[in-house]
C-alpha cells in the first residue's frame, strides 16, 4: 500500500460492512479482468462512487447518496486494483475494512491528475489505452499532458456489459432487496390517508425497509400525492395528503449493495372514472411490456410496447417522453436501459425495471399513475420477484 506514514492500527483485520462475501468478490473481480481482457485496453479508471465499491467491495464513505467526488479506483489487466481516497477517516477504515493493497490519498480535486498520474506511471502505463467513465474535466487535461500518448475512452459499454448479466449470486442478493422494498412500499400504502404528509408516509416506508436489513435508500422515497402526481414530483414533500387523490410511491431499499427498486399508486379516497381510467391503461401497459420480456427482444422493442398500449388507450398525449425502465443490481438506473433508441437484446439473468407512467400536467384534479415491477429474464421469458399487490380500487 503506497501512502505517507502510517501509525501502527489496534484492530483486528475485518470484512468490509455490508459485505456479500468471498465467493462474489472474487467472482466480480474475475469478471472485470476478463472484460478488461475482451475490450483490448490496458487498463481502467472509474470514478463513480458505486463502481468503486462494485469493483473492490469496501464501503465507500457518502456511497451513491453524494455526487461529489471522492474516490477513483485504477484496473490494470492482470492486476488488483489502486484507490484513491480523499476522507481521512478511510487511512484507518481501507486498512481494516477492505483487501486493497495499494491505496493513495489524494488532495484537492483540482489536483488529482498529480496523484492519478502517478499511479499510472507506477504501473506502467506510460502509452496505451485506459476507459474510463465521469472523469472530471480537470483530471482530464491535467493526465493528458503529463501521457501525451494514452488515450482515454468511454469505458460506458464495458461497464454495462460488465454489470447487466448478473450471477446467480448476484440475482439472490437483488432478490432480497426488493423483498425488503416490497416492505417499505406496503407500509407506505398502509400509511397513506386523509390528513397525514407525504413525508410522514416516507417515513414509514423508510422505517420498515431499515428495520428489516436495509443500508440506506438508494434515492430519497418517492411519496407524490394530488397535483404533485401530475408533476411526477421526485421526493415526498411536507404537503398533506387530500381525500379524493392518487399517491405515486417509488420505494427503494440497498441490501449487500444491491439495489430493490418498485412503484405503486394507489388513491386516498375513492377514485373518478378518469382516475381509474389513467391507472387501468399504466397497469395495462406494464402487464403487455412484461409479456414481451425474453431472451433476444431487444429494450427498445419493450418500450415501445408499453408506449403503444398507453397511445391506444387514449393516453398518448400524457406520456412519459423518457424511458420504459432500466437495469437494477449494484447501481439504481443502470444500463441498457429500456429506451426507444437502444436495441441491446436481453439476456438470461439480467434484471430489469419496467416503469409505465402517465403524468397529466394540465389536470391536476386527477394527477397521474406510476407502477414499477422488477423482473429477471429467464430461459423463456421473465420472473417477477415484487410482491407488493396493485390497487384494486382503481383496477374495478
Amino acid at each position: 500500500m503506497k501512502t505517507d506514514t502510517q501509525p501502527a492500527l489496534n484492530f483486528e483485520k475485518q470484512p468490509p460492512i455490508f459485505y456479500a462475501g468471498e465467493e462474489l468478490h472474487r467472482i466480480k473481480q474475475q469478471r472485470l479482468q476478463e472484460a478488461l481482457t475482451r475490450s483490448g485496453l490496458d487498463a481502467l479508471i472509474f470514478f463513480k462512487a458505486e463502481a468503486v465499491r462494485y469493483i473492490t467491495d469496501f464501503y465507500v464513505k457518502g456511497f451513491r447518496p453524494f455526487m461529489e467526488p471522492e474516490y477513483v479506483v485504477l484496473v490494470v489487466k492482470g492486476k488488483p486494483p489502486v484507490v484513491g481516497y480523499i476522507s481521512g477517516s478511510d487511512d484507518i477504515r481501507i486498512r481494516v475494512k477492505s483487501d486493497i493493497a495499494d491505496a493513495r490519498k489524494l488532495p484537492p480535486v483540482a489536483e488529482w491528475a498529480k496523484t492519478i498520474g502517478e499511479m499510472i506511471a507506477d504501473y506502467g502505463l506510460g502509452q496505451g489505452k485506459i476507459g474510463t467513465d465521469l472523469m472530471p474535466f480537470m483530471v482530464h487535461e491535467g493526465l493528458k499532458r503529463q501521457f501525451p500518448r494514452i488515450e482515454f475512452t468511454n469505458a460506458g459499454t464495458i461497464w454495462s456489459t460488465l454489470t447487466a448479466i448478473k450471477h446467480p449470486a448476484e440475482i439472490a442478493l437483488i432478490r432480497e432487496a426488493v423483498r425488503v422494498a416490497d416492505l417499505g412500499a406496503k407500509a407506505a400504502m398502509e400509511a397513506v390517508r386523509p390528513g397525514v404528509t407525504e413525508h410522514s408516509v416516507a417515513a414509514e416506508a423508510i422505517y420498515a425497509m431499515r428495520k428489516n436489513g436495509s443500508e440506506f435508500e438508494p434515492f430519497i422515497p418517492l411519496v407524490a400525492s394530488g397535483y404533485n402526481t401530475s408533476m411526477f414530483e421526485r421526493v415526498a414533500t411536507e404537503k398533506t395528503i387530500r381525500s379524493g387523490e392518487m399517491v405515486i410511491l417509488d420505494i427503494g431499499a440497498v441490501v449487500k449493495g444491491y439495489t430493490g427498486d418498485l412503484g405503486r399508486t394507489v388513491i386516498c379516497g375513492d377514485p373518478t372514472p378518469e382516475q381509474k381510467a389513467v391507472y387501468k391503461a399504466t397497469h395495462l401497459a406494464l402487464q403487455e411490456a412484461k409479456k414481451m420480456v425474453k431472451p433476444g427482444v431487444t429494450c427498445h422493442q419493450i418500450d415501445q410496447c408499453a408506449r403503444e398500449v398507453i397511445q391506444d388507450q387514449g393516453w398518448g398525449k400524457y406520456l412519459y417522453s423518457s424511458n420504459t425502465g432500466h437495469q437494477l443490481g449494484y447501481g439504481l438506473h443502470g444500463d441498457p436501459l429500456v429506451h426507444k433508441n437502444v436495441d441491446f437484446e436481453a439476456v438470461e439473468n439480467m434484471v430489469m425495471c419496467l416503469e409505465p407512467r402517465i403524468v397529466l400536467p394540465d389536470r391536476p384534479d386527477i394527477g397521474g399513475a406510476h407502477l414499477e415491477d422488477v423482473v429477471v429474464v429467464t430461459k423463456t421469458g421473465f420472473e417477477q420477484i415484487n410482491t407488493t399487490p396493485h390497487d384494486e380500487r382503481l383496477l374495478a
